[in-house]
């Protein structure tokens, strides 16, 4: 039996049943992208009370990728117009018509997403942030992968119940030789492998299990019995693996829990025991943010210790002198004074400068560490956020243009890169970007169905199919206008 599908519309409503539902799941969308909405204009009114990561006013990191985003806001708008026209070509029972213009709406969609992974994989793998101890922050890249814990270990302790331990991804370099004290009959049990400690570890856990199942039934029946004092379950669950020679780790800082200078723990429960070897960060410098440091405390920032440039600390002052100074001069010929606010908002912009050199060399330590070789950078150079290098100055884009640091890792409060965890700005980026993304992906998929899978609709009733795609058509066009709202609120406010 098949249900009837009306294209006639509702007397009480003047609405086809499914255009009245579209409409209603619309209303909740709405709700959902404007607590969200509400949220960011909250925090980005706020903002000035110093209370979060430092929001991305001028940042390279955020302002490169403005042209991208109104590339794709060109893409949606292009993408609504085909959708209408599709539509139109039903109406005019122009099959060929309705499917060069679907198609063309979902490449449209294929070529958004393209351009989110493109800006997604830059904050996420190209630009990084350090906040020091003092809340003054380096924005660049980390190097070499020196925010990675390095370790030289003799001694791995881990649970036997949970999966392969985060240890075997950590080790660095070839795989050590482990020894392990077994039982009475098996002795000392040496693993040379991966393949070897994967084996052993699969059995050793899968024992692991039935010693503590006969365990607990033991237990259980000396409870039964009646036993004052039943003799508790006494089963290893961990086992610590012994190398005889120092074999390195380098230990992701988001799968630790904590580390000190003889240990690591992970956040498995294992533990590695030994010496840390590398305890600075290789930072390559592109721009400095002191907004969340007290004006009267910026010049003895912790950042210019770090950076080891007087030059350039002259010079980044020097510019925020002189962008004052011409706020100054603006409102006395005015007569009025300065609002705070305004004054608040141009100062706070100022602070991201651009730091760079003309070399970005440095050397190996003694630990194998790169760490900056030369203290005078006479030919050190600040720019404004967005430098605009003539043709004979060096491509700003590449790793030559940017001094290279070490910087202590107990002075860094945090570092990671531009992902959700970085700030309230990114969090919310993400959020609502890739709500929206998978908005973007299901309207395709939608709208791809109706062109692949609709012509045996069309030919049975062409309004039922052109009744579909005009509610498809509804949700397409909610999709491109919250992108329209998105876009200046997260890439130009």
């Amino acid at each position: 039996m098949e249900i009837p599908y009306e294209v006639t519309p509702r007397r009480d409503t003047g609405l086809y049943n499914a255009k009245l539902g579209v409409w209603l799941f619309l209303a909740s969308e709405v709700m959902l992208f404007g607590g969200l909405f509400s949220a960011y204009v909250f925090l980005r009114v706020g903002i000035q009370d110093g209370v979060d990561n430092p929001w991305p006013w001028g940042l390279n990191v955020h302002k490169d990728f403005v042209w991208l985003g109104f590339i794709n806001t060109l893409v949606l708008i292009f993408s609504s117009v085909g959708v209408v026209f599709a539509w139109v070509a039903l109406k005019e029972r122009n099959w060929r018509k309705f499917q060069s213009w679907m198609y063309t709406v979902v490449a449209c969609a294929v070529a958004f997403m393209c351009i989110k992974g493109v800006e997604y994989n830059s904050k996420l793998n190209k630009h990084h942030g350090i906040k020091l101890i003092d809340n003054s922050v380096m924005e660049g890249k980390i190097k070499d992968k020196t925010d990675q814990i390095r370790f030289e270990a003799t001694e791995a302790s881990f649970s036997l119940q949970g999966g392969i331990p985060i240890l075997l991804e950590s080790i660095d370099g070839d795989f050590p030789e482990f020894t392990l004290q077994g039982s009475e009959s098996d002795g000392e049990i040496t693993i040379a492998s991966e393949s070897e400690f994967k084996k052993w570890f699969f059995d050793a856990r899968r024992q692991t299990a039935r010693d503590l199942v006969e365990e607990r039934k033991r237990y259980r029946g000396e409870v039964a019995e009646g036993r004052k004092a039943p003799t508790p379950v006494s089963v290893s669950t961990s086992a610590t693996l012994v190398s005889a020679d120092p074999f390195k780790v380098r230990g992701n800082p988001r799968k630790i829990v904590a580390h000190t200078d003889d240990a690591i723990n992970f956040r498995d429960g294992t533990k590695v025991t030994g010496k840390l070897t590398g305890d600075n960060v290789i930072f390559e410098v592109h721009e400095v943010d002191l907004q969340l440091v007290l004006p009267q405390n910026q010049r003895d920032a912790l950042v210019w210790e770090v950076i080891d440039d007087e030059q350039a600390k002259k010079e980044f002052f020097a510019e925020q002198r002189k962008v004052y100074e011409e706020i100054k001069d603006y409102y006395d010929k005015r007569g009025e004074v300065i609002p705070e606010k305004m004054l608040r908002g141009h100062m706070l912009n100022l602070h991201y400068v651009h730091l760079g050199h003309g070399d970005g060399h440095h050397s190996d330590d003694a630990h194998g560490d790169k760490e900056h070789e030369d203290d005078d950078h006479g030919d050190a150079k600040i720019h404004r956020s967005e430098p605009k290098p003539s043709a004979k100055d060096a491509d700003l884009n590449s790793s030559e243009a940017y001094a290279s640091i070490s910087v202590p890792r107990d002075k860094i409060k945090f570092m990671g890169n531009h992902g959700p965890r970085y700030g309230n700005y990114y969090a919310l980026y993400f959020t609502m970007t890739a709500l929206h993304g998978l908005h973007v992906i299901g309207g395709a998929l939608v709208l791809l169905y109706f062109v692949v899978f609709g012509k045996r609709i069309y030919l049975k009733n062409p309004e039922h199919l052109a009744n579909r795609v005009e509610v498809g058509g509804l949700f397409w066009h909610f999709v491109d206008l919250i992108w329209i709202f998105l876009f200046p609120l997260m890439y130009l406010l």
